[in-house]
């Protein structure tokens, strides 16, 4: 049996418009009501762990609703989802057992609205991930074989009246780490996690300090 998913949280946390960024997933799993943190990633918080990790002073206790909004707002940063409603064909968070019934349209206007320079998408091309919904579904763009490679793209003024830079993050998710362990990025630093009992966490750890300290591309 289908299960529809309503989105709890768009409605309550619009987009800042002082925010310069915008961290943009699909839709939160159904059982909300279970979540550690009544807030986008609070089901098992693993994007505030990993940003706990990397800015331990600045979010000291990543399953607590006012530290994590503060540390995005001194950060100026914004949450929002793809997905306002959706069906679910089968009890997973997995984007691929997604049907949307509802996407978020207003999110162009509200960066539009905003000060927003970089938006972060927390899944890429595939069926229903984040990136593939705002760029295909939403903006009605043509992902190219560069933008898969490149795992980015600016957009140009015309869209949101100056340039927006789009990226896909490596997923905050535990699950993916197994993939990760295979990624031609997390490869290439390797060594430098030889001696550590979680060397994939430990580069993800890093990969998000360096994307959001420096805004810069992470490489050896």
């Amino acid at each position: 049996m289908e299960i529809t998913t309503i989105h709890q949280y768009l409605p309550l946390y619009p987009i800042d418009p002082a925010s310069e960024r915008l961290i943009v997933g699909t839709i939160h799993p159904h059982d909300h009501e279970s979540f550690k943190v009544k807030f986008f990633y609070g089901n098992r918080g693993s994007l505030w762990t990993i940003l706990h990790e990397a800015f331990p002073a600045e979010l000291p206790d990543p399953f607590s609703e006012d530290a994590i909004r503060a540390f995005l707002r001194k950060r100026k940063i914004s949450m929002s989802d793809m997905v306002l409603e959706c069906r679910r064909k089968a009890m997973t968070a997995l984007d691929s057992d997604l049907i949307p019934v509802r996407l978020n349209h207003g999110i162009v206007e509200d960066i539009r609205n905003s000060a927003i320079r970089e938006i972060l998408f927390t899944s890429g091309f595939g069926t229903n991930n984040a990136f593939k919904l705002f760029f295909v579904d939403v903006l009605q763009q043509r992902l190219t074989p560069e933008i898969r490679r490149q795992k980015e793209w600016t957009l140009g003024p015309e869209f949101f009246g100056r340039p927006v830079r789009l990226r896909v993050l490596i997923s905050p998710a535990g699950t993916a780490n197994i993939s990760l362990s295979k990624d031609p990025r997390y490869l290439a630093v390797s060594h430098r996690y030889a001696g550590s009992r979680r060397p994939v966490q430990d580069f993800k750890v890093d990969y998000y300090r360096e994307v959001f300290e420096i805004n810069g591309d992470y490489s050896s």
